[in-house]
């Protein structure tokens, strides 16, 4: 028995460093990214969706880009700790999605950093966070953003931001809102999957086994095969789905009440006085000659909101890269990835600071 156990063990160890030397020859020979996919970067929320770890940096990659990417002391996606009292300095908290946290550009680099590298007299605290949508931000807000005190809010929306948090969304973990007896509704928490979150296993996977994650290269190659394959199952179930999940257009009117809804509760929650700003993602699809419905999602977007407090910089990103003679895909992004490189990020921070301060 004791010469079995051991057969196995040699067996193991020569299985998963037989693995290892060839998740690092696929990485030096560029056939594997170097670095874990995002999905790591994120935890489950029962309050505000997703929410990040705390006091930690990742390397990340994907076939067209790779970035290291830190968290602070609250989970925020800057280098810098901040505590919730405010120092000499105003302060302006940045609430987005994946667009704004730019995980595809390394600290320094990415987005928010420019933005506070060119307004060095204020504070940025960058709440953004992939996966979420306006009521989301409502719960992240209410929940976290207060307790720092803030002067200026600076949001930034996405076309999906449309229908994120309609009831249709398929992520289990975000706020979801329908219509029921021509009132709008928040729909329950999935209780079942947060109360998953909590058992040992899946703490462990998110929480304590991350160091094995980030420096495992057998893991990098695990991470990148799965999520190619999940890409690939959700790919095939979309060719199938129904009318009302496939069709950008389905229940267009109900989606635009929810997100009216949405605006006025974000709204009617700022108490402290700030002041608010709205600023639109130029993606792929909205700055493109191309007529995606997006474009429809992100004129919608702007019309509820209105000119009081939106910003769109889709013309003046148009200009930019015309200018550049650069207006081609894949525009302010990458190749493979529809977020911002360190080309759009730094248009996209130099636009909003030039808009902020003309105000």
């Amino acid at each position: 028995m004791k010469k079995v156990i051991l057969n196995l063990t040699i067996y193991c160890f020569l299985s998963l460093l037989l693995l290892e030397l060839s998740s690092f020859i696929l990485i030096k020979l560029n056939y594997l990214p170097n670095g874990i996919t995002p999905r790591v970067t994120m935890i489950p929320h029962k309050d505000f969706g997703f929410w990040h770890h705390k006091n930690r940096s990742f390397r990340l990659a994907s076939e067209c880009w790779n970035s290291k990417v830190t968290y602070n002391n609250h989970g925020m996606r800057q280098t810098n700790n901040v505590e919730y009292k405010k120092n000499n300095k105003k302060r302006i908290a940045i609430i987005g999605d994946s667009m704004s946290e730019n995980l595809e550009v390394s600290d320094g680099k990415d987005f928010g950093s420019l933005v506070q590298k060119k307004l060095d007299n204020f504070e940025i605290l960058n709440f953004s966070v992939r996966s979420t949508g306006l009521g989301d931000h409502i719960e992240l807000y209410n929940k976290l953003i207060k307790k720092f005190e803030v002067d200026y809010i600076f949001l930034f929306v996405s076309d999906n931001d449309f229908e994120d948090n309609y009831y249709l969304s398929s992520r289990p973990s975000q706020n979801k809102y329908k219509i029921e007896n021509n009132k709008v509704i928040k729909l329950p928490i999935d209780e079942v999957f947060f109360e998953n979150q909590t058992k040992i296993i899946n703490k462990l996977k998110k929480e304590n086994l991350v160091f094995i994650k980030e420096y495992f290269r057998t893991f990098i190659l695990y991470s990148h095969f799965k999520g190619y394959l999940m890409y690939n199952i959700h790919k095939r179930k979309n060719q199938v789905k129904s009318q009302r999940v496939r069709d950008p257009f389905f229940e267009y009117t109900e989606k635009s009440i929810v997100y009216k809804f949405l605006v006025a509760k974000f709204l009617e929650n700022l108490t402290n006085n700030e002041k608010l700003i709205v600023f639109t993602n130029p993606r792929p699809k909205i700055i493109s000659q191309e007529d995606f419905p997006e474009k429809k999602n992100i004129k919608m977007m702007a019309q509820i909101w209105g000119d009081k407090y939106i910003i769109d910089p889709t013309d003046k990103a148009i200009n930019f890269l015309k200018d550049d003679n650069n207006y081609k895909h894949p525009y302010l992004s990458f190749d493979c990835d529809g977020h911002f490189s360190e080309y759009g990020a730094s248009f996209m921070s130099d636009f909003v600071v030039e808009s902020f301060l003309k105000l």
